[in-house]
Parts: structure tokens; sequence; C-alpha cells
């Protein structure tokens, strides 16, 4: 059973990318529809940094005016780029000993494709636990069908060996019935 890996959660959800010339004005009406998003700053292909709504109250109680300033003078630059490729185990171990202002998930040629939110975060800690929870009993069976056939190497099929129906001489069991045909 393969591990799932940082691409498998929801990535393409919970932000929107702008530019980083954009004015936080802007901003402000996208994240009046859905305030949890992260707005990810994009200058080319690049992801430079991201700005939450908290961030944007956070500038404003200082006396910044939101109207005149553009997203790159208030967005947060602690980004950690991680291959959606990686494994969620190994992801979850980077993600948690880094602690970045934000997450995003790139492919093999280091494109981004997605925005690993702490939505995300918790989810894929759920999915790794039923994960490893399902490789074990899987692993557990695996070991106890083997030990099973090389003590009995009976030369059944498996069906029968789960099912234990290896006795070759079975009974024919009468099943009481309360219809009576008679």
């Amino acid at each position: 059973m393969q591990e799932p890996t940082v691409a498998d959660m929801s990535i393409t959800d919970e932000h929107i990318v702008v530019a980083t010339k954009t004015k936080i004005s802007v901003i402000c009406q996208e994240l009046s529809v859905n305030p949890s998003n992260a707005v990810l700053v994009k200058k080319g292909s690049e992801i430079l940094g991201v700005v939450t709504a908290k961030d944007i109250f956070l500038k404003m109680s200082e006396g910044i005016n939101a109207t005149k300033v553009k997203v790159d003078k208030m967005m947060r630059i602690n980004i950690l780029s991680i291959r959606g490729d990686t494994p969620l185990s190994k992801g979850l171990d980077v993600m948690s000993s880094t602690n970045p202002d934000a997450i995003i998930v790139t492919d093999e040629n280091d494109e981004f494709i997605g925005y690993f939110s702490t939505r995300d975060y918790r989810e894929a800690t759920r999915k790794l636990e039923a994960h490893q929870l399902m490789s074990a009993r899987l692993q557990r069976s695996k070991k106890a069908i083997t030990e099973k056939v090389q003590e009995e190497d009976s030369g059944g099929d498996l069906l029968d060996l789960l099912l234990g129906g290896n006795d070759d001489e079975q009974e024919e069991i009468e099943v009481p019935s309360m219809i009576s045909l008679d």
C-alpha cells in the first residue's frame, strides 16, 4: 500500500494568486467573499509571499491605509516550497520543523501547482494516521496468512484457508425451516 503524497491533498483551493503590485483594496474585495483564503503573491512564475486577512487587519490597526498600499509591502516571505510527489509523512515532518508563513506545492519542474493550507495539514495528519493503521493491519494479516499456510501446508486454496474450509469431511447441517410444505 503506497503512502499518500502532498499533492493528494486538496491544494487547489483556499487561496488566490495575485501580482506583486496588486493593491490591498482589490484583495479585500476577494477576501470579503472568503476571508479564510490566503493571498499568494506571485512575480513571474515564482511565489514570493503570502498575505491573509489577519495580516491586513493588523497593518490597518497600525495606521496603514489599505486603499493605497500594494500587496508586496505587506506580504510575509517565509515560503516553504515542497514537491507534490513528496510522501505525506516526510512532507509533514518538514512542515512542522520549519514553521513557514505559507507552504506551496510544486511539480517536478518547480512550477506552482497549489497551496497547502492549515486545513490541509490537519486533514493530512488524519489521512496519514489512517494510512499507517491500514498498512499495519494489512501487514499483520499477511503475516498471519503466511504463518497459517506454512503451518498447514495443505495445498488448499486461499479462500478455503480464509474461510476455514480445509476439512474434507464436512457434515451437512440441517437448517430448521419455519415453513412446512407437507
